[in-house]
């Protein structure tokens, strides 16, 4: 493997026909596969499909699957009599000079509906508020991002940093269909044109002419000139895709004949702030959610599982439940039994009465998240453990010399775990599937984060072809990875396969939490060796985790060498460390684990910034400037640390304790081409064990902000939930069954306990880089610094909770 590079993640299918959902004790497949492509589908097809709901509501199950198909032959009747156009799979000009744009993302809360189609917005040049955004089918042959796998996923910090040049080239083509009908209309050349928001003008005649006006005389050519863009850095490689593919707007030798895109310092919608397309039907409460979906003559679904997620169901007594007024069937799935019936109230009753013998996996060891923790602290704490070398920089043998006999300086450790995590949507799992009375074809609606992979598994359960499933994809109420794979959807495919009937399945929040696929339990150890002025020459990491990867995407961790690079992407760091190696120990355990908002950075970050503090405070040097000594190479780390120190007042403060108890904590973090340090300010009760923290100041360089605002709303949410992770969260599990059931003895944090958070954004002109799980990661490392400013000593779990603080202040735990 290179040194300097990360190996890149390539598409690879193991077969053809999709996945074969294998009811792994939540009946979600062991093993899952994404084709190359969905099928195609017209432009008008894809926008009618998209809308279907509107006509959905109306019809049996047959007449639901018929009225979308009336609707998309009405609209290609309508499309030959009323004058509008669409240049490509992305635009649609309509005659009330509106214009439909296509968002690929799903709308997750972080704004996809507002920045992606803001970027063809820009390059089309029309007025905001004549845009009406659309939700894309699901396609990834048409919608794919190009820098995720040409997958239509919603994750990972991909999502505008992906689509930016393919749809200012879908707004630039639109726009240049518009030139031509007017250079046609005029007898002008196309270039003595140019457009000012809806208009295009002449300014030699000093004619002028609305876009609507020209749709009659549009015609959409049979291939579009290449667009460029000029003086714009290339995207460099991401730590966990690798490489990007080659850039569609990159200069190239015929760019003579080619025509230029908008220059940055000529936008005027990207980069400035804009209302969000989905606040104002959120807020007034009319946005729908999948949970919202109504169907006539619909049934409602619960489905029971066992303790474990390996229990299969042996022995059921349903007679009490089906004596339940409003109970219909008692359906038994290979995973649970469902409660079918006619209202909600209902069917939860009757799920109560049911009498169940459960029988668990015997080959499957039961899980027990202390025995699993101290496992993997075990593993990661004995070198003599195989381990796979996920990554190095520099001589190898060198680097095991430097760390094992240190000519000079001195030699560090830092150990932590990490436990298991609920990703906690405030929307619990919920979807509807609708099937033909022929079973040949079928309707879907559910909150997705990856609809190709809903897709595909359901078509594979219902035994159709995956084009004879119309996927829909509401809003989506909360995911933070959680819906990057089947849930509830998985539960409605088997019943509607069965029934033949409409049918919703709910998850409630117990349902959520105990069928859910939980961040993954980590642990980690770090040794570091100095040199003789304290600057650090050599550092590894052995990091051991289950890996969702492994689960899910075989094909994918072998191309990692059976590694799950969301476990170890964050021990790569901008520091100016000549010598670094990640090894990786991956033990596959009984409890499915997921990625997370933050994927494993954030738990890597809390281990090595809580390092890099340790030996900053050994050698008595201030933090920060400890960062900045070690940052030479890295302008964009260093401003974002001076920044941040500006902003806090570091050094007028200082990091020490003042008489209240209270100290500030650092952290600094690169993460997917973006850089951002946090200064948190911390106090603790000592009795108690407590902590408390005050006030949050961060710095953050994504590069250009494509919505500032947004921005700064990503980070405050991610910096929310991170201190709630950090503090509060964790899934306790005894012999296989998970011990939390809701909120009440899963606490997050109150909006009481959330300080104070002040975000500054910082610009030394770097690409575009993705932000939706920045905030994650800095947040436990910056309170960690803090608390161990106050009582002497870092803390080396998470979460951080008031017992692990107590067990410090007694000496049980320090500092290696």
């Amino acid at each position: 493997m290179d040194e300097r590079k990360p190996l890149p993640m390539r598409y690879v299918s193991t077969n053809k026909k999709g996945c074969s959902p294998s009811c792994e004790g939540r009946g979600m497949s062991k093993s899952l596969t994404i084709s190359p492509s969905s099928r195609k589908l017209s432009r008008r097809e894809f926008l009618v499909r998209s809308g279907a709901i509107t006509c959905a509501v109306m019809f049996s199950s047959s007449d639901i699957l018929s009225s979308a198909r009336a609707a998309i032959l009405a609209s290609d009747s309508e499309s030959e009599h009323s004058p509008h156009i669409s240049p490509n799979i992305w635009v649609r000009f309509l005659s009330d000079g509106s214009v439909e744009i296509v968002c690929p993302a799903l709308e997750l809360g972080q704004g996809a509906h507002t920045s992606l189609p803001r970027f063809v917005a820009e390059e089309l040049d029309i007025d905001w508020n004549d845009a009406k955004v659309v939700q894309a089918g699901v396609n990834d042959e048409l919608y794919g991002n190009p820098l995720a796998w040409n997958t239509q996923i919603t994750a990972a910090s991909r999502t505008c940093v992906g689509y930016f040049d393919v749809l200012r080239v879908a707004g630039a083509q639109a726009r240049y269909v518009l030139l031509d009908a007017a250079s046609r209309l005029w007898a002008v050349e196309t270039t003595t044109l140019s457009t000012e928001p809806g208009i295009v003008v002449h300014h030699e005649s000093g004619r002028r002419i609305a876009y609507r006006d020209l749709l009659e005389h549009a015609n959409v050519p049979d291939s579009f000139p290449r667009f460029f863009a000029l003086d714009e850095l290339p995207q460099p490689p991401d730590d966990y895709f690798g490489d990007p593919p080659p850039s569609i707007v990159a200069p190239r030798a015929e760019t003579h004949d080619a025509v230029p895109l908008k220059h940055r310092d000529k936008y005027r919608l990207i980069g400035t702030d804009a209302s969000r397309r989905d606040i104002e039907e959120k807020t007034r409460g009319t946005a729908s959610y999948a949970m919202d979906i109504q169907l006539p003559g619909m049934l409602y679904a619960v489905v029971e599982t066992g303790p474990t997620p390996s229990s299969t169901p042996t022995e059921v007594d349903d007679a009490d439940a089906l004596k339940v007024a409003g109970v219909e069937q008692i359906l038994r799935l290979p995973y649970g039994i469902a409660v079918i019936g006619s209202r909600m109230s209902a069917i939860n009753k009757g799920r109560r009465k049911l009498r169940i013998q459960w029988r668990s996996d015997t080959t499957a060891h039961p899980y027990d998240s202390k025995d699993v923790l101290d496992e993997f602290a075990s593993m990661a704490r004995n070198p003599a453990f195989p381990a796979v070398r996920a990554w190095h920089q520099g001589d190898r043998n060198e680097l095991s010399r430097v760390l094992s006999y240190p000519d000079t300086g001195e030699h560090y450790t830092f150990e932590m775990t990490s436990e298991l995590v609920y990703q906690a949507p405030l929307e619990p799992q919920n979807a509807t599937i609708a099937v033909a009375d022929d079973g040949q074809s079928a309707l879907g609606w559910v909150g997705t984060q990856w609809p190709t992979v809903d897709l595909q598994t359901v078509a594979s359960i219902l035994e159709i072809p995956p084009e004879k499933l119309t996927l829909h994809v509401p809003y989506v109420g909360g995911g933070f990875g959680r819906r990057l794979e089947p849930g509830a959807i998985v539960d409605a495919a088997h019943i509607a396969k069965t029934i033949r009937r409409p049918i919703k399945v709910i998850w409630t929040r117990e349902d959520d939490l105990k069928r859910n696929p939980f961040r993954q339990a980590l642990a980690c150890k770090i040794e570091a060796t100095t040199t003789k002025d304290g600057s650090i020459c050599a550092i590894r990491h052995r990091i051991v985790a289950d890996s969702w990867l492994a689960r899910l995407f075989p094909n994918y961790f072998e191309l990692y060498q059976q590694t799950d690079p969301g476990n170890w992407v964050g021990a790569r760091h901008a520091y100016d460390i000549p010598l670094q190696a990640i090894d990786v120990i991956t033990p596959r355990r009984s409890i499915p684990i997921c990625y997370m908002r933050g994927i494993g950075v954030a738990q890597i970050k809390f281990a090595q910034e809580s390092l890099i503090n340790q030996i900053a405070a050994r050698l008595g040097v201030d933090a920060i400037q400890y960062r900045l000594k070690q940052l030479r190479a890295e302008p964009r780390a260093i401003n974002v640390l001076q920044t941040v120190a500006d902003m806090s007042d570091w050094g007028q403060r200082g990091p020490a304790p003042d008489r209240r108890g209270r100290a500030l904590g650092v952290a600094y973090t690169p993460y997917s081409n973006a850089h951002v340090a946090m200064v948190a300010d911390v106090s603790i009760d000592q009795s108690s064990g407590q902590i408390r923290v005050h006030q949050i100041w961060c710095a953050v360089d994504v590069g250009m902000a494509v919505q500032p605002d947004i921005v700064i709303s990503q980070m405050e949410g991610g910096i929310t939930q991170g201190l709630s992770v950090a503090l509060l969260e964790r899934v306790n599990v005894s012999a296989g069954a998970v011990q939390q059931t809701n909120f009440h003895d899963y606490p997050i944090l109150r909006c009481t306990d959330a300080p104070p958070i002040t975000i500054k954004l910082v610009d030394l002109g770097a690409p575009m880089a993705g932000v939706g799980e920045l905030g994650m990661m800095q947040i436990a490392p910056a309170i960690n610094n803090a608390v161990a400013q106050i009582i002497g000593t870092h803390l080396h779990a998470l979460p951080m909770t008031p017992e692990n603080v107590l067990e410090a202040l007694r000496g049980k735990a320090t500092d290696a």
